[in-house]
């Protein structure tokens, strides 16, 4: 039975009460863009763990549930596990570095602090986008993207994207329910096993995905819906949404702090990665 106090979004479901509705679209937008590339200015890692910290708390803010995060832990092994190969096959070193070498690799201790910067503003990366997907619907994405004046074809085709991709999402686990009143036990898998299964998952979900396109299409063309030649459209959704002072407060201090640590680092190079304390901490251990 659905929850009435619970709001549908991208990637689950979000109390209808949450703070983070207070903020028209567009502020939502540029959150997460801000999250996103603030960090590519700042190789520090301890200052990017700052933001990683802020996403956390803007999850709990938002009363977004954090066990759902348990779902991309595989990824962000994964996504450990070949940085980690990488800067150790493939080391960045400084000119006349020595090496240390552990179990016969040798390991060069600038790698290892580029690499622990570059996995702290992915993984920085990897969890604004699950806030933004988990806070937000399409249609508060769309409404956003129009109001920064999106062409409509643009933020149309966008829009079905998204909805195909959370259809996408409840297919699988429509799939994986299936297969687990049949009997499937994929908790007693092994990681290999698993992943000689997962293509399994393929041709059900392929075939399912060119039936919703074929029922999508027969309901815009049901609806009459023309890309081509539209003229200007009315947008009832944005009447829905107001800019308030809050939005205005947020934007401005956003964009203080977004043009604030780019002209640092750019200027002064504050955030140089030989000015963390991570940096200091290795060079008096190495």
């Amino acid at each position: 039975m659905k929850n009435e106090n619970m709001k549908k979004t991208v990637l689950g479901f979000v109390p209808i009460k949450s703070p983070i509705y207070a903020l028209h679209p567009v502020t939502r937008i540029v959150l997460f863009i801000a999250l996103g590339f603030i960090p590519l200015f700042i190789q520090m890692p301890e200052v990017n763990l700052l933001f990683l910290l802020l996403v956390l708390i803007l999850f709990k803010i938002s009363q977004v549930n954090l066990s759902q995060l348990k779902v991309y832990l595989p990824v962000i092994i994964t996504l450990t596990c070949f940085l980690l190969a990488s800067y150790t096959i493939f080391p960045t070193k400084l000119p006349g570095e020595m090496p240390i070498y552990i179990a016969g690799f040798p390991i060069y201790k600038y790698s290892v602090l580029w690499s622990i910067c570059i996995y702290i503003r992915i993984l920085t990366l990897v969890l604004s986008s699950i806030f933004f997907f988990s806070t937000n619907r399409e249609r508060d994405i769309l409404v956003g993207l129009r109001s920064l004046h999106m062409p409509f074809v643009a933020s149309y085709f966008l829009g079905l994207t998204l909805r195909a991709a959370g259809m996408f999402m409840e297919d699988y686990q429509i799939v994986r329910e299936a297969e687990r009143a049949r009997g499937l036990d994929m908790a007693s898998m092994s990681w290999f096993k698993k992943l000689k299964h997962f293509p399994m998952y393929m041709i059900p979900l392929f075939t399912l995905a060119i039936r919703r396109s074929e029922d999508i299409s027969i309901g815009l063309y049901a609806k009459g819906t023309q890309i081509k030649n539209i003229g200007v459209r009315p947008d009832y959704l944005r009447s829905l949404f107001k800019f308030s002072e809050l939005d205005v407060a947020v934007n401005s201090v956003i964009c203080v702090v977004f043009i604030a640590v780019a002209f640092t680092s750019l200027a002064f190079n504050t955030f140089a990665l030989s000015h963390s304390v991570v940096n200091t901490i290795l060079g008096n251990i190495i």
